[in-house]
This record gives structure tokens, C-alpha cells and sequence, in this order.
């Protein structure tokens, strides 16, 4: 998930040094609130990308694999597919500054809504596609989130990480590999 996360962070972060003469980070990955309630001093002026909800993506297959060990096998517990929530907000001083640089994180999603090896230089290791999906919340559901959140309403969209991907290749259990035929069937 952090991969991801930094990894979404680095790809907006340069398309803000590419596109403007922002010399120091546009955007952060943080909290919207400290646990004393204050504002976290790292967002004035950026955008933020905070994480918001983990789920477990049920539309993919769910079995485990049996990678090579030695001379035999081992059975390992099924990668874990996850959907990550991150709300991008703008945190600013100048209200027109803060919807300017949303906008321009919305419309850099929407030009590049999928990430691969082939299309982003720094595309980290262990994925195989990443996508930002934009996700609509009425506005109970948007009361709801900023309320958890504990901050004040800032210009916001929430997005979907699709595909973020969790597999430690822990062997829970040896298979030892077939060396022979058997020829006793039926006997």
C-alpha cells in the first residue's frame, strides 16, 4: 500500500514540477488532522493525498500458487487484491490557488488514469497495473468522510487505487514434488 501511495505521490509531484515553477513538492501524503485536532503544518499550501478505506478487491481469483522450493514446492496463501481510497485535497491559504491545483490533479488522472512499467518510468516493482478511478460520494457520504477525518471541508475528490496488491510469498506448507508415476490403479 505505502509503495503505491509513494509511488502516486512521485507521478504528481512530477507532473507538477513538469507543468508549472513549483520547485519544492506540490503535493504530500498525510493525515488532514494530528491527534490533537491542530492542522499538520506539511499541508499548508499542497495538495494532499490521504488514505481513506482499504477493501479487498473480490473480483479477482483467490488461490494461492505453488512456487518452485528446492526440489519440491510450497503452497503459499492467495495474493491478497486491494482497493485503496485516497481523498486528494487541496489544502490552501488562496481558495482560487487550492481549486486550480485540484483541478489540474483531477485532469492529471483523467490524461493517465493507468499505470505500467511501460508508461511511467518509476513504476515500482510487484505491480502489474495500478489505476485511479474516480469515485462520486453523495453528500451524506461526504459529510460522513470529513467528519472521520476530523478536519475542516477542503476542496476534495476521492479516488479509487485499483489493483494495489499484497503478497509476502510466505510458504505455509511444503509439496513434495512427484519424482514417479504409480502404477497401482485399480488394484
Amino acid at each position: 500500500m505505502d509503495t503505491a501511495l509513494n509511488f502516486i505521490l512521485t507521478e504528481l509531484n512530477s507532473y507538477f514540477s513538469a507543468s508549472s515553477s513549483v520547485q519544492e513538492s506540490a503535493v504530500v501524503l498525510s493525515g488532514l488532522a494530528n491527534p490533537d485536532g491542530s492542522v499538520p503544518l506539511a499541508i499548508n499550501n499542497k495538495i494532499v493525498l490521504t488514505l481513506v478505506n482499504i477493501e479487498k478487491e473480490t473480483a479477482m481469483g483467490t488461490t494461492g500458487f505453488i512456487p518452485r522450493m528446492g526440489a519440491g514446492f510450497g503452497r503459499s496463501n492467495p495474493t491478497l487484491y486491494l482497493n485503496v481510497y485516497v481523498l486528494v485535497s487541496a489544502s490552501f491559504t488562496n481558495y482560487s490557488t487550492g481549486l486550480r491545483r485540484l483541478n489540474q490533479s483531477i485532469g492529471f488522472f483523467q490524461s493517465k488514469p493507468s499505470f505500467t512499467a511501460q508508461n511511467s518510468v518509476a513504476f515500482p516493482a510487484g505491480f502489474e497495473l495500478l489505476t485511479m478511478e474516480l469515485v462520486s460520494l453523495s453528500m451524506a457520504e461526504l459529510s460522513t468522510l470529513w467528519a472521520v477525518l476530523g478536519a475542516n471541508y477542503l476542496p476534495s475528490a476521492v479516488y479509487k487505487l485499483r489493483m494495489a496488491t499484497v503478497q509476502n510469498e510466505w510458504i505455509t506448507e511444503p509439496v513434495p514434488a512427484i519424482t514417479q508415476a504409480a502404477s497401482n490403479l485399480g488394484s
